[in-house]
């Protein structure tokens, strides 16, 4: 398991096809994303810290806002489960 919760990087990763395993938010607020850990992940880690990684910008863009969408929705669910509007057995 590779997890980061850096945006850049987790947007990189899906837009690349690495398989997006599990997400989860810390007792902070941030959202950790979670993905396949192969050797493909750790290049495209190296690259992207490097700042050398390339990436089909319309792939990156929808990987962007498919990231976003579980951010959101994930704290929608939370929001509305510390006001008893959700029931606990659906938040992720």
């Amino acid at each position: 398991m590779f997890k980061t919760k850096d945006f850049g990087l987790a947007a990189l990763l899906v837009a690349n096809n690495i398989k997006l395993t599990n997400y989860t938010t810390d007792e902070l607020g941030q959202m950790w994303f979670e993905f396949l850990d192969d050797a493909t992940t750790r290049e495209l880690e190296h690259s992207f810290n490097l700042a050398t990684a390339m990436v089909n910008v319309q792939k990156f863009t929808a990987a962007s806002k498919m990231l976003k969408a579980l951010i959101y929705q994930n704290r929608k669910n939370i929001y509305e489960h510390k006001l008893g509007k959700l029931n606990y057995n659906t938040i992720r």
